[in-house]
């Protein structure tokens, strides 16, 4: 089915940006009370779409660009029906949507099987809408499928002796658990209840002994006809509103305006840069110098790109060679904190970029510059970040467990075996391109003091505050987050958490509104103690200047002042502060909802890796905090 804005009812209604997450492709929908998946984007008019450009992100996932969905109201989004078995309340009638819809069209009137097509019904009692099941089944490895319903009663016998039979989904409503829903057959007469269906060994004997696995079916793709998987009669029933149905991946960047890149960035706007894209793509880097220099075509190309842009010829042949077939990911970590140095040497001025660029409008204050304050000891650089472009792309998805990977590109593959047996689906487009969209912003960006940083690990080595964040190696499910368990990503984290926290209250951004974005590393001559809180939205204006106004350093030592002040207490403490384990994994240490969390979407380690006393110290050991003694001399 197409989802179009304009006729679904406008409490389904979707925002573009909600189609990278929580409405990703792959991921399950309600739209007027029917269950739809969200379907390939090879199915959207490229046409009509946006082309969003970053080249540091095109060359790290190895992307020919990003596609926006589409923009204008009468736009479709298409939707599969998912799942198709549907039951009517009336009698508890359960069968495909393609049977009850083959019975509206028995009836011969086609006004009628439009509206079921827009709103299925039971046709046998019109006033009765069809209510989709809620159990589903779904693998590791990204595929989805429906629940063996009519095969559920009938055990030990062939499908062929069953496949016309009559089934209900009937409810004894005795216990409210899954248990009292019974799958009955009105023809045979057997019946069987769903108890024991979440339990994976338990539910995997069962499709054993019906003689059905996994079809390798993913659903929302354009060409689905199924392939083998290994996980066999590993299914996981799932219900179908549930979190661990669709774990979207999302790669997120700055995009800087590096001058070096000024022209391909331009070239990449030229009306015939599709055509000339087509032409280069998935070749060989050999392959792609003769063409550039042999083909009539794309000399041609070249040529009327140089023109558009008022460039000379040779500067964009150059730019477009430099581009496709000098780049290259193989020296890439793909590490996400690797990825952000650039964008730290340039909000700490430490790296030049193309000041008339409208994607990047800063203004850097260095330690000598700041107000006289207590804190300025601590914080090396804030830098207003005025206006600032975000490009966001949805890379994969994964089913039953989160990937959590740290990389900024695909783990696996389709069909390869990724680390605890989770498998990443790529969303790659056949064109090269992958989802995406850019958004304007503000933010403030900070930096604290390497040598302050240096000077407190080396007073906490060893200490309470310290062991028990390093005891939490232990609790790690993801190899990617070893690296974040170390006291000072602990203590970037959280002040943060609190500076976001205190600016919900001053700038007139809700708390979801705000996001952080971390910029860590350790290594010797290379620490990076970073962190930019910005907002962002993908209206063509941007944002307002609510909230760089507040980084200004006479407001912003005040914020972290009064963000200090309100760690001290907690209204759960004793409990809280003396606590060495709480949150997702027991990653938490000091930081609970009433102090130190945000939301999740605001959070990029989903409100992990906190812990107040890092910051304040502890009721046994207050001078182990890294502003203990500034909050002490201002008697905070």
């Amino acid at each position: 089915m197409a989802y179009d804005k304009t006729s679904a009812n406008p409490e389904f209604n979707v925002r573009r940006s909600q189609l990278l997450t929580p409405f990703g492709i792959g991921a399950l929908m309600d739209i007027n009370n029917q269950s739809v998946m969200v379907a390939d984007s090879e199915y959207w008019n490229s046409n009509k779409c946006e082309k969003v450009h970053d080249i540091r992100l095109e060359t790290e996932m190895n992307a020919n660009g990003f596609i926006e969905p589409p923009m204008k109201e009468s736009e479709e989004i298409i939707g599969v029906r998912f799942p198709s078995w549907y039951f009517s309340p009336y009698d508890r009638y359960l069968k495909p949507l393609s049977k009850w819809r083959e019975s509206v069209v028995a009836q011969g009137i086609p006004s009628r099987v439009n509206i079921f097509d827009k709103q299925p019904y039971d046709p046998r009692h019109k006033g009765t809408e069809l209510v989709p099941v809620r159990v589903i089944c779904a693998c590791k490895n990204g595929h989805a499928q429906e629940f063996p319903w009519l095969e559920w009663p009938h055990t030990n016998t062939s499908f062929d002796e069953f496949k016309d039979h009559k089934i209900k989904l009937e409810s004894v409503a005795q216990t409210g658990s899954i248990a009292d829903l019974i799958v009955s057959c009105e023809t045979c007469g057997k019946k069987r209840s769903l108890g024991g269906v979440f339990d994976e060994n338990q539910f995997s004997e069962k499709l054993e002994e019906l003689g059905i696995q996994c079809k390798g079916q993913y659903k929302w793709k354009k060409s689905d006809d199924g392939e083998g998987c290994s996980e066999g009669v590993h299914l996981r029933v799932l219900l179908k509103n549930a979190n661990n149905f669709f774990f979207p991946n999302i790669s997120s960047s700055v995009n800087i305006p590096f001058k070096q890149n000024k022209l391909i960035e331009a070239v990449q706007c030229a009306t015939d840069y599709i055509s000339l894209q087509k032409s280069l793509r998935s070749i060989s880097r050999e392959e792609g110098i003769n063409k550039l220099n042999r083909d009539k075509k794309v000399q041609n190309l070249i040529d009327y790109i140089a023109e558009e842009l008022m460039q000379d010829s040779a500067a964009v042949k150059n730019a477009v060679s430099l581009y496709f077939f000098e780049q290259s990911t193989s020296e890439s970590t793909g590490d996400v904190m690797d990825y952000r140095r650039p964008e730290f040497e340039v909000l700490t001025g430490k790296e030049d970029f193309d000041k008339e660029s409208e994607r990047l409008k800063i203004k850097i204050f260095d330690q000598n510059e700041l107000d006289e304050s207590p804190f300025n000891q601590f914080i090396s650089k804030i830098t207003l970040v005025h206006q600032l472009e975000v490009v966001s792309a949805l890379r994969s998805y994964s089913r039953i467990e989160s990937t959590d990977s740290e990389l900024m590109r695909e783990r696996a593959l389709e069909g390869e075996e990724s680390k605890g047996g989770v498998n990443e689906v790529s969303l790659k487009r056949k064109d090269g391109y992958y989802v995406g969209m850019r958004s304007l912003g503000e933010g403030i960006f900070f930096s604290l003091d390497p040598k302050q940083v240096s000077y407190w690990l080396k007073k906490v080595k060893d200490q309470s505050v310290y062991n028990r964040i390093v005891a939490k190696e232990k609790n790690v499910r993801f190899d990617d987050e070893l690296s974040y368990i170390k006291p000072d990503y602990y203590l970037l984290h959280t002040l943060s958490h609190l500076l976001i926290r205190e600016l919900n209250m001053s700038s007139g951004y809700s708390s979801s509104a705000l996001k952080e974005r971390i910029y860590y590393s350790n290594s010797q001559g290379e620490e990076m103690y970073g962190v930019l809180i910005y907002t962002s939205s993908s209206d063509s204006e941007g944002t307002l200047g609510g909230l760089v106004k507040q980084g200004v350093p006479e407001r912003f030592f005040a914020l972290l002042s009064s963000a200090l002040e309100k760690a001290q207490w907690c209204s759960f403490d004793p409990v809280c502060i003396e606590s060495d384990s709480q949150g997702r994994d027991s990653l938490n240490a000091s930081a609970c909802h009433a102090c130190s969390l945000i939301s999740e979407t605001s959070c990029e380690k989903m409100n992990a890796f906190l812990d107040r006393g890092v910051l304040i110290g502890t009721l046994n050991n207050p001078e182990l905090g890294f502003f203990t003694e500034v909050v002490k001399e201002s008697n905070l």
